[in-house]
């Protein structure tokens, strides 16, 4: 038996000592039977007080406190509390932590930690300090005095080593989830969720806790009947919050540490969100016919000013924010007669209202931050595709919103949605976000840096088939950031380890051998190329050496889906032309690849239909060579010097008509005035990509790889991105799709490159301001045959409208 610092008592018998027996007698003297609970002999009577009496030994504690064990183990997240589990209560003095990621030093605490999860002081508790970031072997060593109340001294080393993935996602079940987890995180790094479970008509509310290296249940599942809108907070003392909506009206439960205490309602709603500042008392939203806040002092929420109007028809989930000085932030979206706009408040001393943002007509979800006057809000928007904006207003008295650089999207063509916005410890905004790429759905988290847009982490927090939930956002202390989602009734919670930054999306760069194309005598099928392989029918995989890029704008091709690659000889790097292209040395190939959706919108019908090579020959300079894909999907065939229109069937039905342009094309619209190569320039590739799950910065990696010549760019505006001028989309778009052609040093009767001053591009010879219908270039690019002159045989929707608004908005050109 181990000691416990106060010693064994032993009780010796008199008896055994020789004392006298009659002694103790007198003890009872004057008690009857009864008062001993019976008839008891008064020799056994007396033996029994005479044990009571006797002399007391204390035999000294001499057994030094062990390790019970130590939590978490394995996979970890850097900044949840490490745990050294002792058998006795211990004292500890001068402890000092070593701290390693991946050999690296990191800087971190140790304590004895007494509260809810210690309450005996049992433990040692090291904590990471919260800016440090990294993968790898996390390793721990803590030393110091560390003694029992006895003063006997712990003879076993406090030390553990962890695995530090990019994210920590550890597994979490309650039921089946439906819909995404809220989110609240101590400062010690315990993590709470609360989020829905079961089917509709019967959801309840589970709220889970992440500590000592898994999650634990609070409680049962809250509610009694069909719940929604989920949300949590702690409270100025750690405890849970927990808010819902059931029945019409807004339902709160404290957890005490070990069970749901009922919190009065704070009025009746729809929906309902919770949020509070560090170490003070959260404040909850409940949207119904008004909005009205309120903060909970001790048992009771209490109104925050008046309540706010909604102009329109409530649209999703409200955001709320809260920080330091009783300052909160909240927004919400209204549909008013179609149109979709973010209505956002801020309380100081009173409620402040901000300027609305537009949102367009379709589905919109928005999330908002707070950081002492600062508050950030980012939101989605529909605009032929979805991307994520975000914008920022610092100063309490602020009421318009600042544009935060380019929209958050890697593969513009494809959809950002659901962003959660965070205001770190430096008040710079973060964004999680959710984006389909190429069939794949990826979480990408960035930082604003003051100028741009940073990625965070690289590694992507999902990678699914499925359909996710809207996104949540977390910051530990004001740094590390914790995701939340779900995906297939399945939640998930992430946790980033590392790095702070991305790096670059690839290391090196695998050698070309054995993908090949001679273009005066290419191969007859694809396969027979080397430069790819079938995963499946119509879906090829890429050679390792083939290095994939994209484009800020791309050319149209009748809504088509691209992959783009370049492959270089291998130790060849490109140069810069006069012209701002690339340029290749002669072995160079550029392959693009085109793809259909057979059921538009639905990424798992995509099929290939068609694969291009623009190869720079040592002989002839730049080829180019088509390959068609078989309907079969399993090879593609290629073409001679002759264009050509195919049908392809759609599920629906239809048929959709895919143009393979001949050899003598491709040099017509590669032109050395522009080209040859046309979207290797620095003002296309300054974006994010998505390389195989590593979201990164594209110049930076290609510069990494040794292909790029240059490794900075000032991008092209986003056509699709509704925050800019009419006429720098416009301009964008022609920049994508006309100036290879029209420019100064080729048909020169137009010069659409985006630097060259609109007075000097001619295009107003072709414009009527302010009458689209009328303006020549509007009917150029909205009839076919008309511009472009070659590759395209559907009108592109978004050169359409973005020409019509800008002639309608003109009155005058230039």
């Amino acid at each position: 038996m181990h000691g416990r610092g106060l010693g064994i008592l032993l009780t010796v018998s008199a008896a055994l000592v020789g004392c006298d027996k009659t002694a103790p007698a007198a003890i009872d003297a004057g008690a009857d039977a009864s008062s001993d609970g019976g008839s008891v002999d008064a020799a056994v009577d007396a033996a029994l007080d005479a044990a009571i009496d006797a002399p007391v030994i204390e035999v000294p504690d001499t057994d030094p406190p062990h390790i019970l064990g130590v939590t978490p183990t394995g996979d970890a997240w850097l900044h949840e509390p490490v745990r050294f589990e002792l058998d006795e209560k211990i004292v500890a003095t001068s402890l000092t932590v070593t701290a390693t990621v991946a050999g690296s030093p990191v800087s971190a605490t140790a304590s004895i930690v007494t509260g809810a999860l210690d309450p005996d002081g049992h433990a040692i508790v090291v904590a990471i300090d919260p800016a440090a970031r990294g993968v790898g072997a996390l390793a721990i060593t803590v030393t110091g005095s560390v003694t029992d109340l006895a003063g006997n001294v712990l003879t076993e080393a406090l030390t553990t080593e962890l695995s530090l993935a990019a994210w920590n996602v550890p597994p979490v079940d309650r039921g089946v989830a439906a819909d995404s987890p809220s989110i609240a995180i101590a400062a010690t790094g315990e993590v709470t969720a609360a989020w829905l479970v079961g089917v509709p008509g019967s959801r309840l509310v589970a709220v889970s806790r992440h500590e000592r290296g898994a999650w634990v249940s609070l409680g049962t599942l809250r509610g009694t009947a069909d719940a929604s809108s989920a949300s949590v907070a702690l409270d100025a003392l750690n405890r849970p919050v927990v808010a819902w909506i059931q029945g019409g009206q807004a339902q709160t439960e404290r957890w005490d540490g070990n069970a749901w205490e009922w919190l009065a309602s704070p009025g009746a709603g729809t929906t309902v969100a919770l949020a509070a500042a560090p170490a003070a008392d959260p404040v909850i939203a409940v949207v119904g016919s008004v909005v009205s806040v309120k903060k909970l002092v001790t048992d009771t929420w209490v109104q925050v000013g008046g309540d706010l109007a909604i102009a329109g028809t409530p649209v999703g989930e409200p955001a709320l924010a809260a920080t330091v000085g009783d300052r909160i932030a909240i927004a919400w979206v209204e549909d008013s007669g179609g149109s979709l706009r973010a209505t956002a408040h801020r309380f100081a001393t009173s409620w402040t209202a901000m300027t609305p943002l537009a949102l367009g007509s379709a589905t919109s979800r928005i999330s908002i931050a707070a950081r002492g006057p600062t508050v950030a809000i980012a939101w989605e928007r529909w605009d032929r595709s979805y991307g994520v904006y975000a914008a920022i207003a610092s100063g309490d008295a602020t009421t318009t919103w600042t544009a935060l650089g380019r929209p958050l999207d890697v593969d513009q063509p494809g959809d950002a949605v659901a962003p959660a916005i965070g205001l770190d410890v430096s008040g710079a905004p973060i964004v999680a976000w959710e984006e389909l790429i190429e069939g794949t759905q990826r979480g990408a988290i960035a930082r604003w840096d003051g100028s741009a847009w940073r990625v965070v982490g690289g590694r992507t927090w999902m990678t699914t088939e499925s359909q996710p939930t809207r996104t949540m956002l977390a910051l530990h202390e004001g740094q590390a950031p914790v995701v939340g989602w779900s995906t297939g009734g399945v939640v998930h919670i992430a946790h980033l380890n590392g790095p702070a930054l991305g790096g670059p999306g690839m290391s090196a760069r695998t050698s070309i051998a054995g993908c090949t194309v001679n273009p005066n005598t290419p191969p007859a099928r694809v396969m027979l190329t080397g430069c790819f392989t079938l995963a499946s029918a119509g879906k090829p995989v890429p050679h390792a050496g083939l290095v994939p890029y994209d484009v800020n704008a791309e050319l149209w091709t009748d809504g088509t889906k691209k992959r783009r690659w370049i492959a270089l000889p291998d130790g060849a790097a490109m140069t810069s032309a006069a012209n701002g292209s690339w340029v290749g040395p002669a072995g160079t190939m550029m392959v693009k690849e085109f793809a259909i959706e057979t059921t538009p919108g639905d990424s798992s019908t995509r099929k290939v239909v068609e694969t291009r090579f623009w190869i720079n020959d040592p002989t002839n300079g730049w080829m180019g060579i088509t390959y068609r894909w078989r309907q079969d999907g399993l090879d593609a065939d290629v073409l001679s010097d002759q264009a050509v229109t195919v049908a392809w069937p759609l599920a629906n039905g239809g048929s959709y008509s895919h143009y393979y342009p001949s050899r003598t094309q491709c040099r017509s619209c590669h032109h050395s005035s522009f080209g040859p190569i046309l979207g290797l320039r620095p003002e296309q590739l300054t974006r994010m990509f998505d390389y195989n799950g590593i979201i990164a910065e594209q110049l930076p990696t290609l510069s990494q790889l040794g292909i790029a010549p240059s490794t900075a760019g000032t991008p092209l505006p986003s056509p699709h991105d509704p925050r800019e001028t009419p006429t720098n989309r416009v301009r964008s778009y022609m920049a994508a799709n006309c100036a290879h052609c029209h420019n100064a040093s080729y048909i020169s009767i137009k010069d659409t490159r985006f630097t060259t001053p609109l007075a000097q591009t001619r295009l107003c010879e072709v414009i009527i301001p302010g009458d689209p219908v009328n303006s020549r270039l509007h009917q150029l690019v909205t009839t076919r045959p008309g511009m472009p002159a070659l590759g395209t045989l559907i009108v592109d929707p978004l050169s359409a409208d973005l020409i019509s608004t800008w002639i309608t908005q003109m009155t005058s050109c230039p």
